[in-house]
């Protein structure tokens, strides 16, 4: 979730048109594709990722790809917790890389490029998601990987997390999804509601995140 939020400020800064480009990765890797078709508030993404034994060497090579390749030789670098990201404009086209360490040894870097011009206002594509009044739609993802649909919705509030699920779960049944499960993994901070209906999933996780922001996040499978 981190590197949407990385990217959301980065496309505040940067909102172009754009054609995609082809992704930059260091020589002699083979990245894996993340999904056939994702989709970050509409507008289509490219998402590669591969591992890395040296990340050192790997944040060298996109400094200085992205020092000779992106607009005016500018990038964005900054640290998020544990991770790191490093964005660039690139054709028009924002690409981003995140760093993700695994374990002591290996980091996970995941590559994207995004047409900012094509994104669409993220409650535009959420008005089915039941919500509380006065919540805020921040993210609206789409992607298909063979014949799975996912869908995932960030949504915030200053609901409380046990007010938020309550809601949540009256309008799901309404809706005519069946519950097929109600944890509260932390009192007050955080609770996960499972639903399902025809050939779709849906887990819906509620936390609070400070004093006045509970997220509201929505994930949904259809197969």
């Amino acid at each position: 979730m981190k590197f949407f939020l990385f990217l959301g400020m980065l496309l505040i800064q940067q909102a172009v048109a754009a054609e995609l480009v082809t992704l930059p990765v260091p020589p002699n890797v083979t990245p894996e594709i993340i999904a056939e078709d994702f989709r970050f508030n509409g507008s289509p993404m490219q998402i590669v990722q591969f591992i890395a034994l040296d990340a050192d060497e790997v944040t060298r090579f996109y400094r200085r790809f992205f020092s000779e390749k992106a607009r005016d030789g500018k990038y964005s670098e900054q640290k998020l917790g544990k991770t790191k990201q490093i964005g660039a404009l690139m054709d028009k086209t924002l690409v981003n890389v995140e760093f993700m360490p695994e374990g002591k040894k290996t980091t996970r870097i995941l590559v994207s490029s995004l047409d900012p011009d094509k994104m669409q206002a993220p409650e535009k594509l959420a008005k089915d998601i039941p919500r509380l009044p006065g919540s805020t739609v921040t993210q609206h993802q789409e992607s298909r990987d063979g014949q799975k649909k996912n869908r995932m919705v960030f949504i915030t509030n200053r609901h409380s997390v046990e007010g938020n699920a309550m809601y949540l779960r009256e309008q799901y049944q309404r809706l005519g999804w069946s519950r097929l499960g109600d944890h509260t993994v932390k009192t007050s901070q955080q609770r996960q509601l499972m639903f399902g209906k025809a050939n779709k999933h849906l887990l819906v996780d509620v936390q609070r995140m400070d004093i006045n922001t509970t997220m509201v996040i929505y994930s949904e499978m259809e197969e």
